[in-house]
C-alpha cells in the first residue's frame, strides 16, 4: 500500500490539525458500516483530547468488531483480519476468503489464527504497492516482528496449541482438524474473542506508528 493510498485512508474530515490518534478515529466512525457509541465521536471530534483517551477509543471500536465478527466468520484469522480492515479502511475484503485456512495453520495447532490476520493487515499497511521493486520489498518485516514479539510476551507462543494452554491451563492434542472438535465441546473457543481482541490492540498500535510517519 503506498504512502499516499494510507494518507487518503486517514484523511480527517476537518481541516485543523489533528494529532494522529484523533486522526484516525475519524477515519473509524466515518467508515464502519456499525453504530459507535457518543463517547467515541466525541473522542473522534477534539483533536487535542489525550492519546491514551484516543487509544482507549480506537481499542473499544475493535473490541466491538470482533464481537460482532467472530460469531460470523468463527475464525481467529478472519476476525482479526476483518476488524483491522474496518478500523482502518484498508479496503481488503477479498483477503477474508484467503485467510479462512489459516486458524492453527490448517488446524494442526500451529500458528495463531489471530496472528496471521493481524500480519496481513499490518502488511497491507507497510509493504509498498509495486510488487516488482525489489528495493521497496519487505517493508512490514520488522513491525511484523514486533508484532509477534510482543504477542509471545502476551501468551507465550505464537502457536495456536501453545495459547490455548496458556489461556485455559491445560495442555490439548492439537494437531489435526478432528482434534478441534474437543475444544469445541469443552467450550475453549470462548477464550478466542480475548486473543483476538488483545492481537488487534497490539497490531494497531503497530499500524499507528505508520500513520505518524506520514502525518
Amino acid at each position: 500500500m503506498t504512502m499516499e493510498k494510507i494518507q487518503h485512508n486517514f484523511k480527517p474530515s476537518c481541516t485543523k490539525k489533528c494529532n494522529r490518534r484523533s486522526f484516525i478515529v475519524k477515519s473509524i466512525y466515518t467508515s464502519l458500516g456499525i453504530g459507535l457509541n457518543t463517547s467515541l465521536l466525541i473522542a473522534g471530534s477534539t483533536p487535542c483530547s489525550s492519546g491514551k483517551k484516543q487509544d482507549e477509543e480506537l481499542f473499544k471500536v475493535l473490541d466491538e468488531l470482533v464481537d460482532k465478527y467472530f460469531p460470523i466468520f468463527g475464525t481467529c484469522s478472519q476476525t482479526s483480519f476483518y476488524a483491522l480492515n474496518e478500523a482502518f479502511n484498508l479496503k481488503a475484503d477479498k483477503f477474508i476468503k484467503a485467510l479462512a485456512s489459516f486458524p492453527g495453520i490448517a488446524l494442526r495447532g500451529e500458528t495463531c489464527g489471530a496472528v496471521s490476520g493481524c500480519l496481513t493487515g499490518i502488511a497491507l499497511v507497510y509493504e509498498d504497492d509495486d510488487i516488482f521493486n525489489y528495493e521497496k520489498h519487505g517493508l512490514s518485516l520488522k513491525p511484523s516482528f514486533t508484532f509477534c514479539s510482543k504477542f509471545e510476551m502476551e501468551y507465550g507462543s505464537t502457536r495456536c496449541r501453545d495459547v490455548i494452554e496458556n489461556v485455559t491451563g491445560k495442555k490439548y492434542n492439537v494437531a489435526k482438524p478432528d482434534d478441534y472438535d474437543l475444544l469445541r465441546q469443552e467450550g475453549v473457543y470462548s477464550h478466542c474473542p480475548s486473543v483476538i481482541k488483545k492481537a488487534v490492540h497490539i497490531a494497531a498500535e503497530i499500524i499507528l506508528v505508520k500513520s505518524k510517519s506520514i502525518s
